[in-house]
């Protein structure tokens, strides 16, 4: 099959001579946004299927530029954070000299946060010749140098930066009218709870597993300590709230998957939530920033906290 040029940018890229060859890196980035429409059916033009050929009509087309084209993808990641896996090994394959030629479909690909992408490729490129492509913006810092400082890359920059900083503030919004509105909103349903297949934002009581929460409640009331109460379930043979989950087939945290057993910080966690008395508190963590994805403790007088939102498994008095 003929390769077809361009699909729909205007490359102006190409050089009247060969003044070297270079080592290209093809970084191909697909976002959650992008993956939400593409299975809606809105928008396939960030696709990573679109974004490789993109790139790899534009290594045809100039072939005598290259003498290697190595390709990186980050598949479902966000532009504002740069702990990607494909991107670190892209840069950590520039550091090397393995890359010496970095070539997008666009700015957004690369990154949506304004000072990352800033410093990256006015700095760390420029600075040890790495070449860097933008085909959407025309951006060529061999070629044409001053495209680099022109006036479309910190502008693009800054509009994908705030992008992103819109998207995530739309995201909170939403999250907190859930939250307000008694919505259980969740990756996982607590431990005597599954979620209503007919509404995932509303939580059912999970019987089987409910008669352990309230054994354990019971054996608390009884004036056992906690690792006491750890060591009979253990020894009734009893699974731990992981070990349930994936006997049962039901969704699971990945992270705590290693964890067959009961323990006291299990324990802990049961007896000192509300939501076994039918009330739903959230809220009590978030993402520092839409640039800082790290994770910190929320005031306790800024939880969100709705009464009676589903059927509860002990009494408040319990």
């Amino acid at each position: 099959m003929a390769r077809t040029k361009n699909r729909g940018y205007q490359q102006t890229l190409a050089p009247t001579y060969t003044a070297r060859l270079w080592k290209m890196g093809g970084y191909i980035r697909l976002s959650r946004e992008d993956l939400q429409k593409i299975n809606r059916g809105l928008d396939d033009s960030n696709s990573v299927k679109n974004q490789r050929d993109i790139l790899n009509d534009f290594h045809f087309n100039h072939a005598e530029e290259f003498e290697s084209y190595t390709e990186y993808v980050d598949d479902g990641h966000t532009g504002t954070d740069t702990e990607r896996e494909s991107f670190q090994r892209l840069l950590g394959d520039v550091m090397s000299g393995k890359i010496n030629c970095v070539v997008v479909k666009d700015l957004s690909r690369f990154a949506r946060n304004y000072s990352d992408a800033g410093s990256l490729i006015d700095n760390l490129f420029v600075q040890m010749g790495v070449r860097f492509i933008s085909l959407a913006e025309g951006v060529d810092s061999y070629l044409n140098p001053d495209s680099v400082n022109s006036i479309i890359v910190p502008i693009t920059n800054v509009m994908n930066d705030q992008y992103c900083y819109q998207t995530s503030k739309k995201i909170r919004q939403v999250f907190d009218y859930k939250r307000r509105n008694g919505q259980y909103i969740g990756s996982f349903a607590p431990y005597g709870y599954i979620k209503d297949p007919k509404d995932k934002h509303q939580l059912i009581v999970d019987p089987e597993a409910a008669e352990i929460v309230k054994k354990i409640y019971e054996l608390c009331l009884q004036g056992m300590a906690k690792l006491q109460i750890v060591m009979y379930l253990n020894d009734h043979g009893i699974p731990s709230p992981t070990a349930y989950r994936k006997l049962k087939g039901l969704p699971y945290s990945p992270a705590i998957s290693d964890a067959p057993m009961w323990g006291n910080k299990i324990i802990t966690d049961i007896l000192r939530n509300p939501i076994y008395t039918g009330d739903l508190v959230q809220g009590r963590r978030r993402v520092k920033s839409y640039k800082v994805h790290q994770i910190e403790a929320v005031p306790e007088d800024e939880w969100v906290r709705v009464p009676d939102t589903h059927e509860a498994i002990i009494t408040h008095e319990t």
